[in-house]
């Protein structure tokens, strides 16, 4: 019998409601899916959250889990970060880590097991399954939760990419999704997923010159930010999307670290965040506790 966290019986609770009172994770009722190419919808929401790591994260909730991802739709975030790997055959898969012993005890790597073969494969202390993106893209559509990629490092072959392209077009999400990451994975996805800005856009910006940015936005680290520039690259068309991540603080004062961001950033007028869940009590949603 595995152990079952205290936390366990809500999550069934959180579970039942959203099957019995909306079908099979169907949609809740005060959100539609974001477009992220409206910048001016974007700014309707005021300020739009983007769960990292997969979701809402916690004791009995792994990272990366279909679980994870029906909390934020709980919680009513507008987006979730997904961490896309390759599989021995091809297929992308939702993980975070680059080795599997801390979340699933496995001395391995994704791209030593096929999509079959992960999908039986549990996370650490918990029910719940590696998952293929196919799947969680079928979630995340039924529950109106936008996707921003970080397409992890290692493999990329065409056919993982060609089937990740697929993907976004089989749930229609080409207006629902950004992209994080190297200049080959925004070229990848081009058309797929808001791509982030360029040092060269930066620069021009930085020199007073107008660029159209409808397409892009900036993501980075509030500290590296350079405030005067935000509502340049917002007039410019772009969006402005800072993350606020417990690894980017000190261990024993990062709520406090992340509470100034948060406020100065808020105040500077920023589209939205990136966030780990440990913080989004900040933005009106219920506290997490106890998050690693």
């Amino acid at each position: 019998m595995k152990t079952i966290s205290l936390f366990f019986p809500i999550i069934i609770i959180v579970n039942f409601f959203l099957e019995n009172s909306y079908g099979q994770y169907s949609s809740l009722p005060e959100n539609e899916l974001i477009d992220v190419w409206d910048a001016e919808k974007v700014r309707a929401r005021g300020p739009i959250l983007i769960a990292h790591r997969g979701g809402v994260v916690g004791k009995g909730i792994p990272e990366c889990s279909r679980l994870a991802v029906r909390m934020a739709a709980v919680n009513r975030y507008d987006m979730i970060e997904l961490d896309v790997q390759e599989t021995k055959d091809h297929h992308p898969v939702v993980f975070h880590d680059r080795n599997m012993k801390n979340a699933c005890g496995l001395d391995k790597r994704i791209a030593d097991f096929s999509l079959e073969e992960l999908s039986g494969i549990n996370f650490l202390n918990s029910e719940e399954t590696i998952s293929s993106l196919d799947s969680i893209f079928s979630l995340c559509r039924s529950l109106n939760l936008g996707v921003m990629f970080d397409i992890k490092q290692g493999g990329r072959s065409d056919l993982y990419f060609e089937r990740i392209q697929a993907i976004v077009d089989k749930y229609g999400m080409e207006k629902a999704c950004m992209t994080i990451g190297d200049a080959d994975v925004q070229e990848r996805l081009k058309g797929k997923a808001l791509q982030t800005m360029t040092d060269n856009m930066l620069d021009m910006l930085k020199k007073g010159k107008a660029i159209d940015l409808h397409g892009y936005y900036w993501f980075g680290v509030p500290a590296d930010w350079p405030m005067e520039l935000i509502m340049p690259v917002q007039e410019n068309g772009g969006l402005v999307i800072p993350a606020l991540n417990i690894f980017r603080y000190s261990e024993e004062g990062h709520r406090a670290e992340a509470r100034v961001d948060a406020e100065r950033l808020l105040k500077a007028g920023v589209d939205g965040f990136q966030i780990d869940c440990v913080y989004q009590d900040y933005f009106g949603r219920a506290k997490v506790q106890e998050v690693k």
